[in-house]
């Protein structure tokens, strides 16, 4: 079943003031020297980690320096795992990350003297997504268990095409991969053989063009641009259902703040000590009013500010 714009229309969407924003990404001079961290509103610090939440981190940059002139804040991507070890060893003052600390990592940075801090800023919605010509409608939890852990080897089985089904998943940098495996697949391990990615666009490219494959990414990332909305029509999202009765659900804002879709995660925002320079303000903008709507604008869910409907009058 493919995600698209008359699916949409049938649903309610988070009402959100447009917020127009203007600039570029800040990259600094080779030859400049770093702001002193000195002051929440000015400063320099670096926002790392994961790839899928990019866009929407980014945006929020932009709007953040536009109001906050001496504020320089640089977004990279790279995965999660690389941004949490960014900020323990001073390359990064915040990381982005799809999953939790986990508590192993949490005592190592105990005992490394670091006090962490973590800020949950938002929900996600993990989508499965198939090739277009696949004529998979809709999946079982179970089923998807099956297929990612390799139990289930060709479409046929769950009622597809008669063809092989190649499983795609993130590489070991991502959250994501850590999140699927742990909390979606309940301990299984991934299938024997797979085709890894370290960016949504690789794996989106990959699915396009392999009928068989099959993937998971931030539902975020199935539409090319959310203002205006634009659906990626290389790819399709299936609908997910606890099991065999359903009901069977697309995510979408609609469904990932009414918990009636089944992969819903958090995005956490985290830094090695209490965050007092530049790091807090930028935080404290993320988590208010105009940072929370950037982020519904790109797809996520408010986590920090009351969540309003209306019908969709398109």
């Amino acid at each position: 079943m493919r995600l698209n714009t008359t699916a949409i229309n049938r649903t309610v969407r988070i009402l959100v003031l447009v917020l127009l924003i203007s600039g570029g990404l800040f990259l600094p001079n080779c030859d400049e020297k770093k702001e002193p961290q000195n002051n929440p509103l000015a400063g320099y610090i670096t926002v790392k980690g994961s790839e899928e939440i990019l866009p929407a981190m980014m945006e929020a940059a932009y709007a953040f320096m536009d109001l906050y002139a001496k504020a320089k804040v640089l977004v990279v991507g790279g995965g999660s795992n690389p941004g949490l070890a960014a900020i323990f060893t001073d390359s990064a003052q915040i990381a982005i990350s799809t999953r939790p600390l986990t508590e192993t990592e949490r005592k190592r940075a105990q005992d490394a003297a670091f006090d962490v801090n973590e800020f949950k800023i938002a929900k996600d919605g993990i989508a499965v997504i198939v090739n277009q010509v696949n004529g998979i409608k809709q999946l079982t939890v179970d089923q998807v268990i099956r297929i990612f852990s390799g139990k289930i080897t060709n479409w046929s089985e769950v009622k597809g095409p008669n063809y092989p089904i190649r499983v795609c998943v993130w590489d070991e940098n991502s959250g994501t991969y850590a999140y699927v495996e742990d909390t979606i697949l309940k301990g299984n391990k991934y299938a024997p053989k797979v085709a890894r990615f370290a960016t949504t666009e690789e794996m989106i490219r990959y699915i396009y063009g392999n009928s068989g494959a099959i993937g998971m990414i931030s539902m975020t990332r199935l539409y090319k641009s959310w203002s205006p909305m634009i659906e990626d029509i290389r790819i399709k999202a299936v609908a997910i259902g606890l099991d065999s009765k359903g009901p069977f659900v697309i995510p979408d804002e609609v469904t990932v703040h009414a918990g009636a879709y089944v992969f819903i995660r958090n995005i956490y925002l985290y830094t090695p000590r209490e965050a007092k320079g530049l790091d807090a303000g930028f935080i404290t903008y993320i988590m208010s009013t105009a940072g929370q709507k950037i982020l519904a604008q790109n797809g996520l869910v408010p986590i920090t500010i009351p969540v309003k409907y209306k019908k969709d009058s398109l």
